[in-house]
């Protein structure tokens, strides 16, 4: 795998939101050497321009794409269903999404590294439970059929017909607890090629320094290479072996790496990173690189990662059910 100097001559200047600001990763804080800013693009920007932006540079983070009413309706709807496990600090509204404090690891929620710790307590299977059937509640169902996803969808990819994959997670990033480790889609979308496309939806603003999605600068180049590495080095596994991203070639939970600050070294890239807004969404390739930053706020960050695919192409059938925890993907 190449190392390549990182090409951010036309990424916004880079100044630190505020003093004392700190990202950081699982592996510790990023240097600000080493952080940019995303891009923001209009929702009513050329078509053109979008799909040149999706392209070149991987991803499309749209400013206000989602009506806010929208999504504060839903994030109050979460956490109303999820405050009887005491997630939420005492006379706090739950539409703010206020941690109670303590251990973080007794909320761990879909997707968490908490959750595959062996036993879990009574605490733990409280809140997993209660966030798993979330997934299933009708003001999730709604908020998925928000039209303006669907129409900025076909902007990037002018599919006639558009498909939304019905494995999706609710995640939740609360404070000191583990961030998401750095990855590529595709990883765990082997059941065909590359031709999915995902929205990553803060449920509510988020502080970029509040476990919000961080991208690796035009590292979709990157992920396709790895890609290409991986199987090469799997010609001899089995068809299943191949599919999965739990195999002898990947670090645990089909994993590229734990520390984003040594790993965009390697690859002389920024880390790029933005204070979402109610309503912002980001728009990304499946070998876009990312993690989540380390939750450094009081306020837990609530997203969900929806994955988009054209029907009359080849897509992973695998993700056309439900999530649930151990499903293997």
């Amino acid at each position: 795998m190449s190392v390549e100097v990182a090409r951010s001559v036309d990424l916004p200047v880079y100044t630190p939101p505020e003093k004392g600001f700190k990202l950081t990763s699982n592996g510790g804080a990023i240097e600000d050497e080493n952080i940019g800013w995303l891009k923001e693009t209009s929702k009513d920007a050329p078509v053109e321009l979008i799909k040149e932006r999706y392209i070149k540079d991987g991803y499309v983070l749209v400013k206000g794409l989602l009506p806010v009413e929208a999504v504060k309706n839903m994030r109050r709807a979460y956490f109303d269903f999820v405050k009887c496990t005491g997630v939420l600090k005492e006379g706090t509204d739950p539409v703010d999404g206020i941690f109670v404090g303590g251990d973080p690891k007794k909320y761990g929620g879909p997707g968490s590294a908490a959750t595959g710790e062996g036993t879990l307590d009574p605490q733990q299977i409280e809140f997993l439970t209660k966030a798993t059937e979330a997934h299933y509640a009708d003001f999730y169902e709604e908020f998925q059929k928000i039209p303006e996803l669907y129409n900025f969808v076909r902007k990037i990819t002018d599919w006639e017909n558009i498909l939304l994959l019905q494995r999706q997670m609710l995640r939740t990033n609360i404070k000191g607890s583990e961030a998401t480790a750095v990855h590529y889609d595709q990883i765990f979308l082997r059941g065909a090629l590359p031709t999915s496309l995902t929205a990553w939806v803060p449920i509510g603003s988020c502080a970029a320094n509040g476990g919000s999605l961080i991208y690796l600068d035009k590292s979709h180049e990157i992920g396709r290479e790895i890609e290409n590495d991986f199987s090469e080095r799997a010609k001899s596994f089995t068809p299943q072996e191949r599919l999965s991203a739990f195999n002898s070639n990947m670090m645990r939970g089909g994993i590229l790496s734990d520390d984003a600050q040594g790993f965009g070294k390697v690859y002389g890239r920024k880390w790029l990173m933005t204070n979402f807004e109610d309503g912002d969404v980001v728009f990304h390739q499946p070998f876009m690189i990312h993690a989540s930053s380390v939750n450094e706020t009081e306020k837990i960050r609530l997203s969900t990662d929806l994955r988009f695919v054209n029907p009359d192409d080849d897509f992973d059938r695998r993700w056309t059910q439900k999530w649930y925890v151990g499903d293997g993907l």
